[in-house]
């Protein structure tokens, strides 16, 4: 348990660093330009920069989430098969009471962070939901082929005035457009705008299941309802893809800039020959691509293995043994 605590602690504590220089290159606060070269003034407002608590919020609680999903998924699985029936009892109320209030909770601070973003990055904002026009109200798009040559969309399929309402809380609110900006300062439009897709849809998807999974606790039919078990177990990956896309998202939405109007990725570029950046990138997916399937494939044989009680009953045996022993020949003593 303390292993486990401390990990916890440490890796929170490494995601605090982390995203705090994350964060300030996309909203950059606490310093001062010289020549074009920022220099450091307010290390407090650097590390608390404007986005940095919306953004370490998202994300704490998005790994959270994930790893709530892994459990829900692995318990139903067991619940399924008739295994450790038990122990999966326990880790499916275990997960559906952590996801209930996190799931929910994950869209309330991805829409304090949206109105943050769009303060702070407009044109990324404008990215994600395809906004071309900002002076008239524009709707949520729920899907549609944004067209960055033609600078408008094909195929939409829209909420009347969502958009709006999203972001402004105003039926006829106004969003600053990509239009506002030269084509040359817009992020990849399609990436963007399908990765954050993705992200919501599954957002609102874990946010359903774990409501619902808590209303049939409440009903006591939680683990009789095996259509939910049959769904829910096969659900462990999706917290890893929301993450994925959301960090897509981030980065891809803050293009051309590495650090928000002050320095340009053109500009950033090391002098590296493309071949080379080829070959080392090649080697990164081919040796990421095998540790990752190799971890996929060992954490599933340990799921598929489940809990080995005579294993974990046998350390308390022989150290009771033991302890018996030192007790006889302390007495004896």
């Amino acid at each position: 348990m303390l292993s486990a605590v401390v990990v916890a602690i440490g890796t929170a504590m490494s995601a605090f660093w982390i995203l705090s220089a994350n964060s300030w290159m996309h909203t950059p606060a606490g310093h001062e330009m010289r020549d074009g070269v920022a220099f450091p003034v307010d290390w407090w407002a650097i590390v608390f920069n404007p986005s940095f608590p919306y953004r370490i919020a998202h994300m704490l609680n998005a790994s959270y989430r994930t790893a709530g999903f892994v459990v829900l998924a692995v318990s139903c699985r067991y619940l399924l098969k008739g295994d450790h029936v038990e122990e999966a009892r326990i880790m499916l109320h275990m997960a559906i009471g952590l996801l209930v209030v996190l799931a929910p909770l994950q869209i309330l601070i991805g829409d304090l962070h949206g109105l943050n973003t769009l303060k702070h990055q407009p044109t990324k904002v404008a990215a994600m939901e395809a906004h071309w026009d900002s002076s008239k109200p524009d709707d949520f798009h729920i899907f549609a082929w944004p067209d960055a040559k033609a600078e408008k969309n094909h195929f939409e399929i829209s909420i009347p005035h969502g958009l709006s309402l999203i972001l402004t809380h105003q039926w006829n609110g106004l969003i600053p457009g990509l239009k506002d900006v030269p084509p040359n300062d817009r992020p990849p439009l399609v990436t963007v705008f399908f990765a954050f897709r993705i992200m919501i849809a599954i957002g609102f998807f874990m946010a359903a299941a774990a409501v619902f999974g808590a209303f049939l606790w409440w009903r006591g039919k939680l683990f009789e309802t095996r259509w939910y078990l049959l769904v829910m177990a096969q659900t462990w990956w999706m917290g890893f893809i929301a993450v994925i896309a959301g960090w897509v998202v981030t980065e891809s939405g803050r293009q051309p800039w590495l650090v928000q109007g002050i320095l340009r990725t053109a500009d950033a570029t090391s002098p590296v020959i493309g071949p080379a950046i080829a070959v080392i990138f090649a080697l990164f997916v081919v040796v990421y691509s095998i540790v990752f399937s190799a971890g996929i494939y060992f954490i599933n044989r340990l799921i598929v293995k489940g809990l080995d009680a005579a294993a974990a009953d046998e350390p308390a045996i022989l150290l009771g043994g033991t302890l018996a022993a030192a007790g006889k020949t302390t007495k004896g003593a």
